[in-house]
């Protein structure tokens, strides 16, 4: 861990709500294109991506520290972005993977996996997931 600093507890917390609040409003606007998304392939792949969201907020909502208590504020939640134009969805939703996948990363730069394995593997999970939707998500904006 070069000059990067190590997370502390209440940074984690606070990291663990965004992370949360990030997933919940990325689930329901996926949710609201699956309706109207003209192209089957993304409406496809919209519908099997909303529910990955909605199960990573369970996570960093469990992943949260609990000594001291760290509240979930999700009070910062914003109204997903439904007006969307359905030809701008996919590039949207890349752009989404792209900054969650960055914030992964550094995330992980700054995790001690020795003293923080739930938060490494947390992190493994959801980066696992949002990097197979990115190639399936490249591959169906490579067929329209």
């Amino acid at each position: 861990m070069s000059g990067t600093p190590q997370l502390g507890i209440v940074e984690l917390g606070a990291i663990c709500a965004d992370m949360r609040v990030r997933n919940l409003e990325l689930f329901e606007r996926l949710g609201h294109w699956i309706v109207d998304t003209p192209d089957p392939a993304l409406q496809r792949l919209f519908a099997d991506a909303s529910h990955r969201p909605a199960w990573h907020a369970e996570l960093w909502a469990q992943r949260a520290p609990m000594i001291p208590p760290a509240e979930l504020d999700i009070s910062i939640a914003k109204v997903p972005a439904v007006d969307t134009p359905p030809g701008d969805r996919a590039t949207a939703y890349h752009h989404d993977l792209d900054r969650m996948l960055a914030d992964l990363r550094d995330l992980r730069g700054r995790v001690d996996a020795l003293l923080d394995p739930s938060t490494v593997r947390t992190a493994s999970l959801a980066t696992a997931d949002l990097t197979e939707l990115e190639h399936r998500l490249t591959a169906a904006m490579s067929h329209s």
